[in-house]
């Protein structure tokens, strides 16, 4: 039987982060940058919530351009998990709508998976998940409440929660091998 790893693709994948900021800058050029990002409503003050959601959709409706790459150990993290027996869901917050643009950017950069998983609530796939690889520190803590292994890599916005019983990395090379590990 395969083991099940729950990996999230914005700001686990790729660096979401700065292309989020360049489109919310749209908004409002006084936005703060990405590394004061401590809290997960950051665009209080900054934008409306439709001009919130519209950046994210905008980024993830043209993820298959030339401007969005994974970073560059993605591929071979996620090689390494199938190699190691995980079947991978990838799981993203996203609409529906974008499962094209998601779809052709992962087989643009040869990243292997075996599901995708578009919804507002990743959680819903815990309960048969062995591993989960996030950036959210609210995610990752109802992952661990669920039984499974919790990891992702360290941002502003969940360095501070990083005691509540899963492990932040610097970068993916560091989360595969803590995960194989453990596993």
């Amino acid at each position: 039987m395969s083991k099940i790893a729950i990996i999230d693709i914005d700001n686990t994948l790729w660096q979401f982060s700065d292309a989020f900021y360049l489109e919310l800058k749209k908004f409002n050029n006084n936005f703060p940058t990405p590394d004061q990002w401590c809290t997960y409503d950051i665009w209080e003050g900054y934008c409306s919530v439709e001009d919130f959601i519209t950046a994210i959709n905008t980024i993830h409706h043209n993820q298959d351009n030339d401007k969005y790459h994974p970073y560059p150990e993605s591929q071979g993290f996620l090689s390494s998990l199938k190699e190691h027996g995980f079947h991978i869901i990838l799981a993203s917050h996203r609409m529906k709508e974008m499962r094209q643009p998601t779809e052709r950017w992962l087989a643009r950069h040869r990243l292997p998976y075996d599901e995708l998983h578009l919804s507002l609530d990743k959680t819903v796939l815990f309960p048969k998940a062995d591993i989960v690889v996030d950036d959210s520190p609210l995610t990752l803590e109802k992952a661990i409440e669920s039984g499974a292994l919790g990891a992702g890599l360290s941002f502003p916005w969940n360095r501070d929660y990083a005691s509540n019983g899963f492990r932040l990395f610097q970068n993916l090379n560091e989360v595969q091998g803590y995960i194989l590990m453990s596993s």
